[in-house]
């Protein structure tokens, strides 16, 4: 096995570089290999400068998450980056790939800088609930001062090295890769008669104390009333860089950074990033080879056709679009144009990229349009497997019964990211080979379903309206059942959500377990919803802004017994019961692969709140023990929504986490 971080000496530069693919991630043997092979260079007489590389396609992109849960194992990185900082010779990073999260923190630690044009650095902690905690928060306002700094936090986005304002943290660029070694060691040449110059000395970022004041004060106002604690903690800790020495500074960092590792936001949100990547790999596993899809037909002229032909376009696909009325081709187009035409306006394309997606657009009959298409996704319904040659991949996107495979995007479809990749009772490894790999060309997030139509997220959301219902039934007010659970962070709580629907359309779905339809009791009163300005709600001016009424809680006491209602505090714990049990039935049933994967649908799909980790996590960082114990304190007919499921019990008898809960 080599060795994970490896030293040469070349003409009085000792070259570090890190090989621990696949990105080179700084987990504990790197960190202690790397500190070893740091104390030797600057021990040695012959050195005179040092260089840090990265083996492979980048230098390091971050730190192993994995660590994260594990207890703390020196050396730790900011250890790493203060003996770097303090080196009595110069230290030089060489930069190519994705320099990211602690990576960066490295570069930054090393005096001086050098890189390829092409490379991406970035501070993306905050995606997992994290602050940057090497130093990030005090040398990167050092360098480009608060606005940018905190830009770069807050958003964790990956960003150009050689544009400005990031161009400061490089000391050079070079556009070719094969010149980069060469040029590096020419500059370690050049900084040993410039000597180190630590990062914590520099000053640039501080030249506008009154603007930089205004920066963070308004940067936390905006983070204040926030649900993610991560945010408010990076202003804080840029603030310090300002306020405090640099040691006290990193001090503040190291903390924050300590409290916020142990916290369920972080958890839940390193879950997220995990769960993202599994489900990815399930569905790879398919075949490591995944056929090529250049061109797709759509079949259907629908809102549902129209955002799939955007998102294929978008991809860079050849889309061959079969509408079977010729005059909804026109209108089709004309969707399509105008969906390119606001991306171009909100900046997202350039024009050129825009005409050179409507190339690669053909409108036609259907039969016409199927021909030489390496994948048919049927957007609509009228057109039967036997219009097609058998050797043509079709998947069905509309919700009906599916033999072999079936797509269900999120919708609106263009922009969101989920797409449950069904496998039909009839589906042939090749066929679902092909949807996997269309929907990871189309840059969406696949999750391997098993069913005959059902989804994932079909079942978990009718599992949250059951339980709200049943929540009702019980005397709860379904003003308290949503404005608990948009505390709690879902962005539409569900009787906001069928007002938004329509009251007539939900109120046809009976319940199985005999409750009282709710919606449909509404309706018959004329609240059909908030196009009729009352549903659940009612709707004053625009019709935009929901009010409680009392009219509409007279009509629940006259069809309810009288109730003790429903605690405050027990309905986000019962909602989470009622969708954690559905979880483990949709598990039980092969339907889901794993609890990880259902919270990747509802995370992605359903608007459930990242920093919660979905409704499966959620309940486990909220104690599958306790949820269980308020399931069954439930007094309620519908004993299958709250009886915990077996595999549900078999977790708190063990005291398992969802991790456990797989086929």
């Amino acid at each position: 096995m080599a060795e994970v971080v490896q030293c040469s000496v070349h003409e009085g530069v000792a070259v570090v570089s890190i090989n621990h693919p696949p990105v080179n991630a700084l987990a504990w043997q790197v960190r202690d290999s790397l500190l070893t092979a740091l104390e030797c260079a600057e021990m040695d007489s012959e050195v005179r400068a040092i260089l840090i590389a990265g083996a492979g396609k980048t230098f390091p992109a971050g730190a192993d998450i994995a660590e994260f849960d594990m207890p703390r194992k020196e050396p730790w990185l900011p250890q790493i980056c203060t003996q770097i900082e303090m080196c009595r010779k110069p230290v030089v990073a060489e930069l190519h790939g994705t320099v990211l999260g602690g990576g960066f923190e490295l570069a930054l630690a090393c005096h001086y800088r050098i890189g390829l044009r092409s490379t991406r650095v970035g501070l993306p902690e905050v995606k997992l609930g994290l602050i940057p905690g090497a130093g990030g928060t005090q040398r990167t306002p050092r360098l480009v001062g608060a606005k940018v700094a905190l830009d770069m936090i807050l958003s964790g986005r990956m960003l150009p090295l050689d544009q400005a304002p990031y161009r400061i943290f490089a000391d050079r660029l070079v556009v070719e890769p094969e010149d980069l070694r060469a040029a590096a060691l020419e500059f370690c040449h050049e900084a040993v008669s410039k000597g180190p110059r630590p990062s914590c000395e520099r000053r640039e970022g501080f030249a506008d104390p009154v603007a930089t004041q205004l920066e963070l004060t308004k940067r936390a106002a905006d983070e204040a009333d926030g649900p993610e604690n991560a945010r408010r903690e990076a202003v804080a800790a840029v603030e310090a860089a300002f306020l405090l020495p640099f040691d006290a500074g990193c001090a503040f960092e190291e903390a924050a950074f300590a409290d916020l590792v142990a916290s369920d936001q972080s958890k839940a949100l390193r879950h997220a990033f995990f769960a993202e990547r599994r489900a990815a790999k399930v569905a790879q596993s398919v075949d490591p080879h995944p056929s090529q899809i250049k061109t797709l037909a759509i079949l259907g002229g629908g809102m549902l056709a129209s955002q799939l032909a955007v998102a294929a376009l978008n991809a860079g696909l050849a889309v061959r679009w079969g509408i079977a009325d010729s005059d909804r081709r026109i209108a089709a187009w004309t969707d399509v144009e105008d969906s390119l035409e606001d991306a171009v306006s909100a900046g997202d394309l350039t024009k050129q990229v825009a005409n050179d997606a409507l190339k690669r657009l053909i409108c036609g009959t259907m039969p016409d349009m199927i021909k030489n298409a390496d994948f048919v996704i049927r957007a609509a319904e009228g057109l039967q497997r036997s219009d097609m040659a058998e050797d043509v991949v079709c998947a069905i996107a509309v919700a009906e019964n599916v033999d072999q495979i079936g797509l269900r995007f999120a919708r609106p479809a263009h922009l969101s990211r989920l797409v449950e990749v069904i496998e039909g009772p009839r589906a042939r490894p090749d066929q679902l080979e092909s949807a996997i790999a269309l929907v990871k060309r189309l840059g969406k997030q696949p999750v391997h379903v098993r069913s005959s139509g059902e989804t994932i997220g079909g079942r978990m959301m009718a599992a949250l309206h059951r339980a709200a219902d049943a929540l009702v039934d019980l005397g709860a007010s379904p003003y308290d059942i949503d404005d608990a659970l948009t505390k709690w962070g879902l962005e539409l709580p569900p009787f906001l959500q069928r007002d938004a629907t329509g009251l007539r359309i939900v109120g046809r779905v009976e319940r199985r377990e005999g409750g009282m339809n709710w919606s449909a009791v509404l309706a018959q009163a004329g609240r059909t919803g908030r196009a009729s300005r009352q549903g659940f709600y009612s709707y004053l001016g625009d019709a935009a802004t929901p009010v409680h009424d009392d009219k509409a809680l007279t009509l629940f006491d006259k069809h309810r017994a009288d109730t003790n209602g429903v605690k405050k505090t027990d309905i986000v714990p019962l909602i989470l019961g009622a969708m954690v049990n559905e979880g483990a039935r949709l598990v039980d049933e092969h339907v889901a692969a794993c609890a990880s994967d259902i919270d990747v649908v509802m995370m992605t799909g359903h608007q459930f709140p990242r920093w919660r980790g979905g409704p499966m996590k959620a309940a486990e960082l909220h104690g599958l023990f306790r949820v269980a114990r308020t399931m069954q304190g439930a007094n309620h007919p519908d004993k299958a929504l709250w009886v915990p499921h077996p595999r549900l019990a078999a977790l708190v008898r063990n005291g398992e986490g969802i991790e456990a809960l797989t086929n």
